[in-house]
């Protein structure tokens, strides 16, 4: 980004040459030599007022004021890519403070390697059990949910082979270029997010489980993605907390591009620089609905009064159907519940020194200076964040089964969230009804891993750019 002072220089030295042009062609007028008569500077008139209308025009979406819907990763990440641009950028958010939905309740790790999508043929069994039990972290609560069952039949017909092929091709081009556009933000702001950075475990109880995995998996390989596929010595070795652990271990694969952090405090880290930046953030405010002039948003309705802009970024998480409706979009995410707890350590070095993943009972594991953050579950319940304490049973079962003894669970900090999730497991980017509303919706259960890249995204589009990466798979779908 240009100083400031370079700007101001500039742009008075181009007026200072434009005055001392025009005085000289007044000399020669009165000489009776006037220079508009010359082609050359006929040719030369053209070219400066070309310059000056791309000038212009350029400066003028610079200018724009662009309110952002969210102060959660997709938000404040989406904030700083739009004040980056020069957008002067307002956030409204309806809780009391950033990062206070999904995005706190994280599991932390940012893996390309796992950008698996969540419709495919194995889903089928999966759902099946999962109308009955609740044993392996997914379960569906039996209740009248119409938007679920407007939900589940797309995610169903996305279940075939070909479509998953499609979306995963999708969604590892998203995950690849976020963690890229990540980099590139840490860089610029020096953030800290207690950062882990030596790749991540994804263990399993078996060894032809482990194998099934490998082959799923060479996709990734085979787009690049350093993969390394360990036996059970090899990952305890790797992992010297699984020493002792009581869980059936039949090897892991190690991706040592895989990353993790503290979603929420780098959400919080990174407002702290847009405020410094110039961003406004509004707080507890819900928001009531659009001012709209024909498929122009004028002003978005809060309960706390009206927001003017130029231009509209929707970065919400889960939304109800009538506020979809409200905004002009047939989005079609629906909130899937998890869990996560924060536990403390019971002494240093007593847990993982890296993330990771039971992929047999789908629970994550990330260590964060001292505590080990835990997540599982997907619980189509609605609109429930309820939480009950034998909802947790299974997560510190599992993780007690792998690190025994190591964490302090009657200390844990508890939360239930509601994941924004598409029958496609992807997020969407475009426009809808409205012209100057942008989306940035349904990341799902991999908010982190894609935040970075997104705002990238959505900035381009704003700014009328084509993005950097092919957006097939990716684009709201018009109703």
């Amino acid at each position: 980004m240009l100083q400031g002072w370079i700007v101001v220089g500039t742009s008075f030295a181009y007026l200072g040459l434009l005055f001392a042009i025009a005085y000289y062609a007044d000399k020669r007028a009165d000489q009776g030599r006037s220079v508009i008569a010359s082609p050359y500077i006929y040719a030369l008139s053209l070219a400066v007022y070309a310059t000056a209308w791309t000038f212009y025009g350029s400066v003028g979406r610079a200018a724009m004021r662009v309110v952002v819907m969210g102060a959660g990763l997709a938000g404040v990440t989406t904030a700083w890519a739009l004040a980056g641009d020069g957008h002067e950028v307002i956030v409204v958010e309806r809780e009391s403070q950033v990062a206070a939905g999904a995005s706190a309740a994280n599991g932390g790790i940012i893996a390309p390697s796992r950008a698996f999508p969540w419709p495919g043929p194995h889903m089928l069994a999966t759902l099946a059990r999962a109308l009955l039990s609740s044993d392996e972290g997914v379960s569906v609560r039996w209740r009248i949910d119409p938007e679920l069952w407007l939900w589940a039949p797309r995610f169903l017909a996305n279940c075939s082979r070909a479509r998953y092929l499609r979306i995963l091709q999708a969604k590892l081009r998203l995950a690849r270029y976020s963690q890229e556009k990540l980099h590139q933000l840490v860089a610029e702001t020096r953030i800290g997010y207690r950062r882990l950075s030596e790749g991540a475990l994804y263990l399993f109880r078996s060894e032809a489980a482990l194998e099934h995995a490998w082959q799923r998996a060479m996709p990734m390989r085979q787009a690049g993605i350093a993969m390394e596929q360990l036996d059970a010595a090899g990952t305890r070795r790797r992992e010297p907390a699984l020493e002792g652990a009581r869980a059936p271990l039949g090897g892991a694969i190690y991706a040592p591009g895989d990353e993790a952090g503290d979603a929420a405090l780098f959400c919080r880290e990174l407002a702290l620089q847009c405020r410094r930046a110039g961003v406004v953030f509004l707080h507890d405010c819900d928001i009531v609905a659009l001012d709209a002039l024909d498929v122009t948003v004028k002003e978005l309705v809060t309960r706390k009064g009206r927001v003017r802009g130029d231009a509209f970024v929707c970065a919400l998480g889960v939304m109800p159907m009538e506020l979809r409706e409200r905004l002009g979009a047939p989005l079609p995410v629906y909130p899937v519940k998890g869990y996560s707890a924060t536990a403390p350590l019971r002494a240093p070095g007593a847990g993982p020194a890296r993330p990771g993943i039971d992929e047999a009972r789908r629970v994550t594991f990330c260590p964060l200076d001292g505590e080990l953050r835990i997540t599982g579950g997907a619980e189509f319940a609605g609109y429930d964040r309820a939480q009950r304490a034998r909802d947790f049973e299974r997560l510190y079962a599992v993780i007690d089964e792998l690190f025994p003894g190591a964490v302090d669970f009657a200390r844990a900090r508890t939360t239930a969230c509601l994941r924004p999730m598409t029958p496609e497991s992807t997020p969407r980017f475009g426009t809808a009804r409205h012209a100057n509303l942008w989306f940035n919706a349904g990341h799902g259960h991999m908010g982190f891993a894609t935040a970075a890249g997104a705002a990238r995204i959505v900035a381009d589009l704003v700014a009328g750019r084509e993005p950097e990466i092919d957006l097939e798979g990716l684009r709201v779908r018009r109703a």
